[in-house]
């Protein structure tokens, strides 16, 4: 009988929290710089969940160590819904086999609440690269080994490994350069101080629109509708590639020990929030798949995910840093 009231007493008490949070404004910490994807991803939902929960979304940009800083600051807040990180692909999955010193396990040390959106990468280049289509760029490529430099916004995130990963797969020898968010590195992708990018097209909408950059080819299934005119790369006649390609998804994850019940109502809020047609709508506009999932499936997808990502980082001989 002990027993029963107990559990009894814990099911009321988790729905009395989920019923009073959030009473407060929310911290959702970007663990990259401002601008491009580390921004549109958390803005584009905020007005529908600020409106659903009643409270103020205040971002904060925390960038440093591929993510880590931003992430161990989320791990060392108070584990009471107040303190949320939306992380991209490598704080969940890859950072631990690229870093030595991380002070914290992701997959131990954060609770999954849900998937964001998906992310297709965009071959994007330099438009004095003398090379329209996906076929051109390789073979230019294979011509210039060494010759050609792409950035990323940080050593171990998808826009750096996809590269690695492509490029291997292509046959080509290109330079890695790492930025500190995308924003600067698609400042240096207009100077020509790197010749392209495989990044997500939120980070370069307004360049790509003014012809400032050239989308060549979308590693995805198919066209995106906000570039109804650029290729996937099977159909530019790659399939293996865009098989080979990875994509960057982004969810948001609470401290360890967060409650269930607010872990479970930011979920269903976030869910819901996604499933607004509008909101939908803002997110295809930049290039982005709207997801929204439960946190049982968010946390459920992870292991596999890491377990997948170690081996391809030890094929690739990935030092840590």
């Amino acid at each position: 009988m002990r027993i029963i009231l107990c559990v009894t007493w814990l099911f009321f008490l988790g729905t009395a929290v989920a019923q009073d949070y959030p009473s407060k404004p929310i911290r959702l910490v970007i663990p990259f710089g401002p601008g491009s994807l580390a921004d549109a991803v958390p803005r584009l939902i905020q007005p529908a969940l600020e409106a659903r929960l009643g409270q103020r979304i205040v971002i904060e940009h925390r960038p440093g160590a591929g993510g880590n800083v931003g992430a161990q600051a989320v791990v060392s807040a108070p584990a009471d819904g107040y303190t949320l990180l939306m992380a991209a692909t490598n704080n969940l999955v890859i950072n631990q086999f690229v870093f030595r010193d991380m002070r914290f396990d992701p997959l131990a040390d954060l609770v999954p609440i849900s998937l964001i959106a998906d992310v297709p990468l965009i071959i994007q280049v330099n438009p004095s690269l003398p090379a329209q289509t996906l076929r051109e760029f390789i073979d230019h490529a294979r011509a210039n080994p060494g010759k050609l430099n792409y950035g990323s916004p940080s050593t171990g995130t998808i826009p750096h490994l996809a590269v690695e990963i492509f490029a291997r797969a292509a046959g080509i020898n290109v330079v890695h350069v790492p930025f500190k968010g995308g924003a600067p590195a698609t400042t240096a992708l207009l100077a020509n101080d790197i010749q392209f990018m495989l990044i997500g097209y939120a980070t370069t909408a307004g360049q790509i629109r003014g012809g400032q950059v050239r989308a060549i080819a979308v590693a995805s299934a198919s066209r995106l509708a906000a570039l109804p005119q650029t290729p996937t790369f099977a159909e530019a006649g790659y399939p293996d590639l865009q098989s080979a390609v990875p994509s960057n998804w982004w969810g948001m994850v609470a401290p360890k020990g967060t409650p269930a019940a607010v872990v479970q109502r930011m979920a269903d809020e976030i869910r819901a929030a996604l499933a607004d047609s509008d909101t939908r709508k803002k997110y295809e506009a930049v290039g982005l798949t709207p997801v929204g999932s439960s946190p049982e499936a968010f946390a459920g997808s992870l292991p596999g995910q890491a377990r997948k990502w170690e081996a391809v980082l030890k094929a690739m001989g990935t030092v840590t840093q």
